[in-house]
């Protein structure tokens, strides 16, 4: 994803002042900073636990999306807001909050970044008489160095599409979100991780249930790996992009997997997974997906590219009349 970070403005939202302290201009990004807000932005696209929102029908805040130009009062504007929230209910960070008008693969977007205080020390050096002191002070504002905001919104400018991270606090008694319900007025999905293991789990459900013996059948891929190496490496093996569409998904299952297929779609159904949804899978979790690992009962753990786990020429699944599975390697250099 190429993205191109064209100006921020940042806003200081520290619940031990009683107003947010909010910029009348935009922030003077240098090259360190551009890189910092732009690593920001590219984490919260892959992140496992963003979802993939719409705003509803009755959302002031899309009202005020479309008819307020002006990048710097918008910007303030959801600052005030999300202010408010945290004075009304203090389980919720303090932060600040950057702003960002950028664009991903040339779409414009509006981003929101809540960066999170992290509590830690700074040293400290007086002058005590004729004698130089230096100590540790302790800081209750500092900022993520690691560029990852804990909460985010990047909002499509083009579709209204909006990609969310939020977290849950305690709010009148029990644990809940803010920033889909009480600020920007979007519509909960379910996020890119479960989406993805919705996918998965129910690929590999149906194929179990569709072919009990799969060793004893010619039309299918081979399972020597395992039902799940299989459905794995078929889902990994759909994504473009980090992205997988979940109907190239089901095309394939329909291809490989025939008498699965039926199933795997009732069961995405269920899940809450559209047809014509997609998947953002992080770079971490595209590595685990393409490699399987196996541990013996002696804790002896071998890890084999998925794909390799369907070839005799690498690797062989001995299976025992008992249910117990050999694994034999073949072409080892020592």
């Amino acid at each position: 994803m190429e993205l191109n970070v064209k100006r921020v403005i940042y806003h200081i939202l520290d619940t031990g002042a009683s107003e947010p302290l909010l910029s009348d201009r935009e922030t003077d990004l240098d090259a360190d900073l551009t890189e910092y807000f732009t690593v920001c932005l590219e984490k919260a696209f892959s992140a496992d636990d963003s979802r993939s929102c719409e705003f509803l029908p009755d959302s002031a805040f899309a009202q005020e999306l479309a008819a307020n130009q002006d990048f710097i009062d918008l910007s303030r504007r959801i600052a005030g807001v999300i202010f408010e929230q945290m004075l009304q209910y203090p389980a919720i960070p303090a932060g600040d909050l950057a702003v960002v008008d950028f664009t991903a693969n040339s779409v414009p977007y509006l981003g929101v970044l809540k960066l999170c205080y992290k509590p830690g020390y700074t040293h400290q050096t007086r002058t005590l008489g004729n004698a130089r002191y230096s100590g540790m002070t302790p800081q209750r504002t500092l900022l993520p160095g690691t560029p990852k905001a804990e909460e985010a919104v990047l909002i499509d400018l083009a579709t209204n599409k909006i990609r969310l991270i939020e977290k849950k606090y305690e709010m009148d008694g029990k644990k809940d979100v803010y920033l889909s319900t009480r600020v920007f007025g979007c519509g909960q999905a379910l996020p890119e991780k479960a989406k993805l293991k919705a996918v998965c789990e129910s690929a590999a459900a149906a194929v179990r249930q569709a072919y009990p013996e799969p060793e004893t059948l010619d039309d299918v891929p081979p399972f020597d790996g395992g039902t799940e190496t299989a459905v794995d490496l078929m889902v990994h093996n759909q994504a473009v992009d980090n992205t997988i569409a979940v109907e190239d998904v089901r095309a394939r299952m329909r291809e490989s997997y025939p008498l699965a297929a039926p199933a795997f779609e009732q069961a995405l159904a269920e899940a809450g997974v559209a047809e014509d949804d997609h998947v953002t899978v992080s770079p971490a979790r595209m590595r685990k997906m393409a490699s399987r690992s196996f541990r013996t009962e002696s804790g002896i753990e071998i890890k084999i590219p998925a794909e390799l786990c369907n070839s005799d020429e690498a690797v062989e699944f001995i299976h025992s009349a008992t249910g117990g599975l050999s694994l034999l390697i073949k072409d080892v250099l020592v």
